[in-house]
């Protein structure tokens, strides 16, 4: 048996993907429910790659009779991507499943595998059937991936436009999920033109080349969610809203004593507890502090005080930076551990604040500053 340079690149990309199925169990933080659907995900991914990598060399017959079994597992692969973003980004979904029926078309394909291998000796026109097999086969993969990968598009805008509202920083966990699922969708565009260089018309581009292109594209996803996995273990979530939930938001029902409650219980834990210094503060950590709900807190947040979670820690943030720099703090220590004192937990999240609030780098403040004492 040979192999090729580009059938053993694969076989490598397979190791580390095993490599990844085992390592992501023993990173030592939460999640455990979503790197338990991504581990079934990567589980899919080497088998798929394994496919290409050395499906030459078992018999046409046997491919034939037993491969859409192997294709079975593709049908997964949506479902699972949607699980595994919906259990990293909200919390209470560690443990979120999607209803039966988004594995229906899977059950049917595997009884529809079985049927297929009790018909398969007496097709009599078999160049015909293959054909048409290959066609659905194909047509139903694409348009049931690319429904997930749509509907897990939606879940990260909505992830992006409610972050500010709940978390006091911006994480790369967006950036993660946002290049994975780009990841998935030139999946897609490739798998979109081998239909059309199979059964409609011939393109420039082989069917081979476009097969040994979406690999490559499956590797390079492989070792974006090993680095980010094994790197960045850790995120910080928000709430998925309920309908219950979003019936509460439009009731809104805070009489004017409730408002001036927590409003009060707000400002005495920014101000007099300092509580922004915690970098890990989100809005849910804040309601349980001042013991109210979260629905409550974000209505006062966004009626009363007029500004986002996001913007309302930051400010205090900032305000008590800018205070360390009057009392000349960064003659003795560097700006980013100022900034980490005061609450922020990474430096791009501090510049952008800082910028936003001030329309000063904080060079250029330090600079303003220092420009003043000496008059």
């Amino acid at each position: 048996m040979s192999i090729s340079l580009y059938e053993l690149f694969l076989i490598l990309i397979i190791g580390q993907c095993i490599f990844l199925i085992f390592a992501i169990q023993y990173i030592p933080k939460k999640h455990t429910g979503a790197n338990r659907t991504l581990q079934y995900l990567l589980a899919i991914y080497s088998l798929f790659l394994f496919e290409r990598a050395l499906g030459d060399e078992f018999e046409r017959d046997f491919l034939r009779l037993y491969g859409n079994i192997i294709n079975t597992f593709y049908l997964f692969i949506g479902p699972l991507v949607y699980t595994y973003i919906r259990r990293l980004l909200f919390y209470k979904n560690g443990n979120y499943q999607l209803t039966y029926y988004h594995y229906l078309p899977a059950l049917l394909y595997v009884v529809y595998c079985f049927y297929h291998i009790y018909i398969y000796h007496s097709i009599k026109d078999s160049s015909s059937y293959f054909i048409t097999l290959l066609f659905y086969n194909d047509v139903m993969f694409f348009v049931f991936i690319s429904a997930y990968l749509f509907k897990s598009n939606r879940l990260l805008n909505y992830y992006k436009k409610n972050e500010e509202q709940e978390l006091a920083f911006n994480q790369t966990i967006i950036k993660y999920i946002k290049i994975m699922l780009i990841c998935l969708l030139v999946y897609m565009i490739f798998w979109l033109l081998g239909i059309v260089e199979r059964f409609v018309v011939k393109l420039p581009i082989d069917i081979r080349m476009i097969w040994d292109i979406s690999c490559l594209i499956f590797g390079i996803q492989i070792y974006i969610v090993g680095f980010y996995n094994l790197k960045h273990p850790e995120v910080f979530k928000i709430r998925f809203p309920s309908n219950n939930e979003n019936e509460s938001k439009k009731k809104s029902g805070l009489n004017e004593k409730e408002i001036n409650e927590i409003q009060n219980l707000i400002d005495t834990f920014l101000e007099e507890k300092k509580g922004y210094r915690r970098p890990e503060l989100s809005l849910s950590i804040l309601a349980n502090e001042i013991n109210t709900t979260t629905n409550k807190l974000s209505w006062v947040l966004n009626n009363i005080y007029k500004k986002t979670f996001y913007e309302l820690v930051n400010e205090y943030r900032v305000e008590d930076f800018l205070q360390r720099i009057e009392e000349n703090d960064h003659k003795e220590f560097t700006v980013v551990s100022i900034a980490f004192d005061v609450g922020f937990n990474s430096k791009s999240t501090f510049y952008k604040a800082f910028k936003e609030i001030t329309n000063f780098t904080p060079t250029e403040y330090i600079r303003k500053v220092e420009n003043l004492q000496r008059q």
